[in-house]
């Protein structure tokens, strides 16, 4: 007897049900094998991680409720859930498990994680350090081939060619992928967006989202969401609506107790409170530094150079935003960066002469300087620690650049200190053995940029900024190194700030408004996330330190219009932790209640 086939078995078709009201099935048979094919999807019964015996030696702390919401979601939940956990408690971790464990046991061959922006370079990382999986980032439409492991940007594969009416990634919707995660699946809670439909057209066999907000506004983005996960689960959009739908608050429902029970048929989601672990504050502390009259020139003369007199050989002004971007994170390191840069100015032919000549003016300046307050301030807060905590304190300080990590080793070293220096360009057993000197036997560690990711310092609580990025992402990968399952005491988060200078408004904005206001580590890249501030902007580099660029650039070196400029910053900011805690109390009513 020979059977045809004409209907589609993705789990990705439209909705079932929606189908059977519209009687678009050929006949009660096809649908019955619709319903086959799903039960025949799902794996033998897992009932213990065969994995983890292999990656433990990975893992600097490993908390049990990582290791059981991987096996509930891969024994019970066939590998498709939304992974619900609230903030803090290491989704990337559990997700990382259901990774590792499908690999060994020959389910996945194919695998794609979508991340918001800032997060992708941790993902690899993660994975790698923690998994030893290779995943390949997807930075181009060609990249889609060879790697069977890969991660991408959600905002840079949605990218829909509006002129031909087509997907720029569209490859990635003719691969059959085996497990795709989606990173703050949040993002998904509108149907009728660029984003919802290029998940929705993904082939997927498993399907992971991870947020710990599965909605915002309205119980409809929940519907959306889980409509992705598992069409059909929560029936038609018209059922939904008649059964759970309170028309007074669009964010309780009706029926709560049924639409939980609903929920936890294909959601995982653990609250702080149901863990063993401890989380601790961070408690800012801006350190000011008073310049001299003799500094206060030479900072108002370097101001002068890059707003007045940069300029190329052929006369032409330098590109403003250029100078941010290059010029002044080297300048405003530290003395020692600042002469290096300034030096280089001065010997460079790309330069106007009249440029070079007052670079080589204020580096002289520079060199006749009897006083570096900033470096004074460092050593002052180094002693005042260990009078305090006793010899066996630990400091991490980060600062931007190499050159200030050697000027900082120099002039701390004299006091009798283990110094342990660490910059890029290390191999892993490298870095792995910075680590173990300064656990072991350093009371201090220098890092630049470099050690801001990978690196599990939580065995010291205080940190240093000795110079500020204005990235706040930056930021709290830096304190993310010691803000980490099994720190035991309050952390020190120390930031030296330049009174009088655009320093000192930046220092405030992203320490006292975003980094340490109580927000739980992983909350601000969410908040960012939201705000659309986290992915990168037309000049190439985050967008909330564009916009922070940008307020320098208009304020022309007036201060006061840059604090105004800041301000307004803030206030964006401030919007953003308003409705991201809405949302989590939305959440927790439904969910945790």
């Amino acid at each position: 007897m020979e059977i045809i086939v004409n209907e589609s078995f993705l789990s990705n078709e439209e909705n079932l049900f929606e189908k059977i009201e519209k009687k678009q099935f050929e006949s009660s048979d096809a649908l019955k094998l619709r319903v086959d094919a799903e039960e025949l999807s799902s794996d033998t019964e897992i009932k213990e991680l065969v994995c983890f015996d292999l990656i433990k030696k990975n893992l600097e702390y490993h908390p049990k409720h990582q290791t059981d919401g991987a096996l509930k979601i891969l024994g019970d939940l066939n590998g498709s859930a939304l992974l619900a956990d609230e903030v803090g408690l290491g989704k990337t971790i559990t997700a990382g498990l259901i990774i590792k464990e499908c690999v060994i046991r020959g389910f996945i061959k194919k695998a794609l994680v979508l991340a918001p922006p800032s997060l992708v370079n941790q993902w690899v990382l993660e994975l790698k350090e923690k998994f030893e999986l290779d995943f390949k980032i997807v930075e181009k439409e060609s990249d889609w081939e060879g790697n069977p492991l890969m991660i991408a940007s959600m905002d840079r594969v949605k990218q829909f060619d509006r002129l031909n009416s087509k997907f720029k990634h569209e490859r990635a919707h003719q691969i059959e992928w085996d497990l795709i995660i989606v990173d703050e699946a949040h993002k998904l809670k509108e149907k009728n967006t660029i984003r919802w439909v290029f998940v929705d057209r993904l082939k997927k066999k498993r399907f992971l989202l991870l947020t710990a907000t599965p909605f915002q506004n309205d119980l409809l983005e929940l519907y959306n969401l889980l409509n992705l996960l598992k069409k059909g689960h929560l029936g038609t959009i018209k059922e939904f609506r008649k059964k759970f739908l309170h028309q007074g608050n669009k964010r309780y429902p009706l029926n709560p107790k049924e639409l939980k029970r609903k929920l936890e048929e294909v959601m995982v989601r653990r609250k702080r409170a149901d863990t063993t672990i401890e989380y601790m504050r961070r408690i800012p502390k801006i350190i000011p530094i008073e310049q001299t009259p003799e500094e206060k020139v030479v900072y108002e003369n370097m101001c002068d150079l890059l707003k007045t007199k940069y300029f190329r050989c052929s006369g032409s002004q330098i590109n403003p935003k250029l100078i941010l971007f290059a010029i002044l994170p080297k300048i405003t390191s530290s003395s020692r960066s600042a002469m290096e840069t300034l030096k280089k100015i001065s010997e460079n032919e790309m330069y106007h002469a009249n440029t070079r000549q007052m670079a080589r003016n204020i580096y002289e300046d520079y060199k006749n300087l009897k006083k570096d307050s900033k470096m004074d301030k460092l050593v002052e807060l180094v002693e005042n620690t260990f009078k305090e905590e006793g010899s066996n304190s630990k400091i991490i300080i980060f600062t931007k650049h190499p050159s200030t990590v050697s000027y900082i080793t120099e002039r701390l070293t004299p006091l009798g200190l283990k110094v342990t220096s660490f910059v890029g360009g290390l191999s892993r057993e490298e870095k792995a053995e910075k680590v173990r000197e300064f656990k072991e036997e350093s009371q201090i560690f220098i890092s630049t940029e470099a050690g801001t990711e990978g690196l599990n310092l939580q065995f010291c609580h205080n940190l240093v900024n000795y110079d500020l990025p204005w990235n706040p992402m930056s930021v709290e990968q830096r304190i993310g190194r010691v803000d980490r399952i099994g720190q035991k005491k309050d952390m020190n988060i120390y930031s030296l700030a330049t009174k009088g200078t655009m320093e000192e408004y930046v220092v405030d904005l992203i320490i006292n408004k975003m980094c340490c206001v109580g927000l739980v580590i992983g909350e601000l890249p969410i908040i960012l996330f939201n705000l659309g501030l986290d992915s990168s902007g037309n000049s190439g580099t985050n967008r909330i330190e564009e916009k922070i660029m940008q307020a320098f650039i208009e304020s022309k070196n007036n201060l006061d219009l840059f604090a105004k400029g800041i301000k307004e910053i803030e206030k964006i900011i401030e919007g953003g932790i308003k409705e991201y805690s809405t949302d989590k109390s939305s959440t927790g009513s439904l969910l945790d209640e």
